[in-house]
C-alpha cells in the first residue's frame, strides 16, 4: 500500500502540484487523469523517488517500483533482448527466460535482436514496458504507456496491464477515459 499526504511542489518557479493526496492499494489499477500540464508525470516521478516533494509525504510498504516513463527512454546501444535485461540479476538462472515472456507478451518476439533505431515508436514503448514488467515491481508506474501504439495493440496490451494488476498495483497516467474504464481502474482525476 502507498499514502501521499499533501504532496506539493513547485518547479522552475512554478507551482506544479499543490496538497495532492491519494491512497495505492496493493493490488488493482489507479487512473491519475487530468489536462497537460497538471502535474501528473511529476507525481510519477515522486512516487518513483526521483524527485522530492517541497511538502508532505509518502508512506509506502511496496518494496520494488517499476516504472515505464511516456518516453521509452531505450539504452541505443543494446538490443530490445538487452533493454529488457538490463534491469534483471543477470547472474539469476531465468533472466532469459523471464526478458523472453515478456517480449512475447508485449508481441515483439521476433524482434529481440534488433536495435532502437530499428524499431518504430510503438514498437519502443512495448520494449520498454516490457523492460518494466520484467522488473516486477509491486508497485508499477505508468506514464501513457499506449500512446505510440495502433489499437489492437493497445487492446492486448490492456489485458496484459489488468492481468498484471491482479496481484500487484499499478498507477496509470492516462488522457483517455476509454483506457481507464477498460481496465476498471479507480480514477483520480488532477485539477
Amino acid at each position: 500500500m502507498l499514502k501521499a499526504n499533501n504532496l506539493s511542489i513547485s518547479l522552475g518557479g512554478r507551482q506544479i502540484l499543490k496538497d495532492v493526496s491519494l491512497m495505492l492499494p496493493h493490488t488493482g489499477i489507479t487512473a491519475i487523469m487530468g489536462k497537460s500540464g497538471i502535474g501528473k508525470t511529476t507525481l510519477i516521478r515522486i512516487l518513483a523517488g526521483l524527485i522530492k516533494p517541497d511538502d508532505g509525504n509518502i508512506e509506502s510498504t511496496f518494496e520494488r517500483i517499476s516504472v515505464k516513463f511516456q518516453d521509452a527512454r531505450l539504452f541505443e546501444w543494446l538490443t530490445v533482448y538487452e533493454n529488457v535485461t538490463a534491469v534483471l540479476d543477470n547472474k539469476s538462472s531465468n533472466a532469459d527466460q523471464v526478458a523472453k515472456f515478456w517480449l512475447n507478451a508485449v508481441g515483439l518476439q521476433t524482434d529481440m535482436e534488433k536495435f532502437p533505431a530499428e524499431l518504430s515508436g510503438g514498437m519502443a514503448q512495448r520494449v520498454a514496458l516490457a523492460r518494466a514488467l520484467a522488473y516486477e515491481g509491486d508497485l508499477l508506474l505508468l506514464d501513457e504507456p499506449f500512446s505510440a501504439v495502433d489499437d489492437s495493440t493497445k487492446e492486448t496490451l490492456l489485458a496484459l496491464i489488468a492481468e498484471y494488476a491482479k496481484t500487484h498495483a499499478v498507477l496509470l497516467v492516462t488522457h483517455t477515459c476509454e483506457e481507464a474504464e477498460a481496465l476498471g481502474a479507480t480514477i483520480v482525476q488532477l485539477n
